[in-house]
C-alpha cells in the first residue's frame, strides 16, 4: 500500500492552491463524476477544491446550457484542465 507523509500531503495541497491561483480569471474546462463537461472563467476557490466559475457552458449528453456563475462542487471533480 502506498502511504504519502503528512509533509508530502501539505506540499501537494500547496502546490495545487497555487496553480488555481495562477488561473483565477482564466479558462478551465472540468469533467465532473457524472460526465458532465463545465468550461468557464474561474473565479474563486476553497481548500476542498469548491469552485466558481464564471462565464460559461454546461455540455451533457443532450444539451449545452450557458452560466453566468456556478459553484461546482470540490467532491464532484473528477478533472481539472487549464486553458494554455
Amino acid at each position: 500500500m502506498f502511504r504519502i507523509t503528512s509533509e508530502e500531503y501539505t506540499r501537494s495541497v500547496s502546490e495545487i492552491d497555487n496553480l488555481l491561483q495562477q488561473n483565477v480569471g482564466k479558462r478551465l474546462l472540468v469533467r465532473l463524476k457524472n460526465n458532465i463537461t463545465v468550461q468557464g472563467n474561474l473565479k474563486n476557490f476553497d481548500q476542498h477544491l469548491n469552485l466558481t466559475l464564471n462565464d460559461g457552458e454546461m455540455e451533457s449528453k443532450e444539451t449545452v446550457e450557458q452560466f453566468n456563475k456556478m459553484l461546482l462542487r470540490g467532491s464532484e471533480i473528477l478533472i481539472v484542465s487549464f486553458s494554455s
